[in-house]
């Protein structure tokens, strides 16, 4: 692409960076294919596993709706998620020992490593760590609008 045939507001390295999310969105969607069939284990499932294993030490217990909320999830997602989780044999659940209406959701296995059940969390997060604070702060604003634009297709985008 030529400097001319630019749009209006987009610069070579904008355009760049719009490419890079691209090829992103695509190896994502490769690695969750592959990732899948390897373990049994969806994305989501994968994201519950890791959640449920890290927020095991916490005093407060893990409730499928702080689950859910964690998630981004809605209760009947949810429910889905945590009997898929129950069948596979990673988590239980039990009666909440003060509130009758409410479960406990416990792994399994507790000596089981979250990077082990999320190798590329952990990566992602190291890599998070080596930027500067004023440029993280750049990062996470651009991915959440990307996130949004992601999240909701149809919403106008910004500036329009």
């Amino acid at each position: 692409m030529t400097d001319d045939a630019l749009t209006a507001g987009e610069t070579r390295e904008s355009l760049n960076v719009a490419q890079l999310v691209e090829q992103l969105r695509l190896a994502e969607a490769r690695l969750a294919r592959q990732r899948q069939s390897a373990s049994g284990l969806n994305d989501t499932d994968r994201a519950a596993v890791r959640f449920i294993l890290e927020y095991s030490d916490s005093a407060s217990p893990m409730t499928p709706s702080v689950l859910a909320a964690a998630l981004h999830l809605t209760p009947p997602a949810m429910t889905s998620v945590v009997d898929r989780l129950i069948k596979g044999g990673f988590i239980t659940v039990t009666p909440h020992p003060t509130d009758r209406r409410k479960k406990v959701i416990e792994p399994f296995d507790r000596t089981i490593d979250p990077d082990h059940v999320d190798p590329l969390t952990t990566r992602i997060r190291g890599i998070a760590a080596t930027l500067a604070p004023e440029h993280a702060v750049i990062v996470a604003g651009f991915l959440q609008q990307v996130l949004a634009a992601v999240s909701d297709p149809d919403a106008p985008a910004p500036g329009a």
